[in-house]
């Protein structure tokens, strides 16, 4: 009899085990999944303010007249290289894209795949601390920078720095390298996405300022292949026009 109970315990302490490793293996659970296709609800190239005008610095002020001036002449490739080398549109302008974007979360990390030249983007929730030899060492901007996320109860809390001042916040907002911008990614409802975004940019923006985008979920679909470049070289646009 006690040969029974011990190897029983044994075995309970085995598949006890068994279920922590597939538990690991899994990554952390989640409060809700954002999962799906999505597409803005009401497509824009402006990220408007949740209240009142973007609170430009004097600097701020300066860069963004100077691109509207650019734009104006069609200078494009002085202040918007997405536009004129189809470069990636950077954090939070992806976000505005009228295009498809689909959200796969896998262990830990949301990963969002654009319609639009099949552009990339993650946010890391799984607290796992960056590997320098294989993340890099972070000291170089990139267009969409490092996003790490946590979640606060069923919203999806992500800030993103270390970003190219060479993107825009939208189709002429400036911003510098210091900027940090903070997304809350919540569902509505089970078709409607919200992402409540912040921006936060002290030599360009005398205080922190929002905006907020919806979007309703698609039907699941494969992405046809998209190159920006194609279009570059038919003289088209190259990002979709809202």
């Amino acid at each position: 009899m006690r040969r029974w109970v011990f190897s029983t315990g044994l075995l309970a302490l085995s598949v006890s085990l068994a279920l922590g490793a597939q538990g690991a293996l899994a990554g952390p659970t989640v409060p809700v999944s954002l999962e799906g296709v999505w597409k803005i609800a009401k497509p824009t190239s402006v990220l408007k303010p949740t209240s009142g005008p973007v609170p430009f610095t004097e600097e701020g002020r300066k860069h963004y007249e100077e691109n509207k001036q650019l734009k104006a002449r069609g200078a494009y490739d002085d202040y918007d290289i997405a536009t004129s080398r189809c470069s990636n549109p950077g954090v939070p302008r992806l976000m505005l894209t009228p295009w498809r974007f689909k959200i796969w979360q896998r262990q830990g990390v949301l990963t969002f795949d654009y319609e639009w030249n099949r552009a990339l983007r993650q946010i890391d929730t799984g607290g796992v601390p960056r590997d320098p030899d294989i993340l890099g060492s972070g000291l170089v901007p990139s267009m969409t920078g490092d996003s790490v996320g946590h979640w606060e109860g069923k919203t999806l809390v992500a800030q993103t720095t270390n970003m190219s001042d060479r993107t825009l916040i939208d189709d002429l907002v400036p911003h510098s390298a210091d900027a940090k911008i903070t997304e809350r990614l919540r569902l509505v409802d089970r078709n409607t996405l919200e992402d409540r975004i912040t921006i936060e940019d002290p030599a360009y923006f005398t205080h922190p300022w929002s905006g907020t985008v919806t979007y309703k979920r698609q039907p699941a679909a494969l992405f046809p292949e998209d190159i920006c470049l194609d279009r570059l070289d038919a003289h088209q646009p190259t990002l979709p026009s809202s």
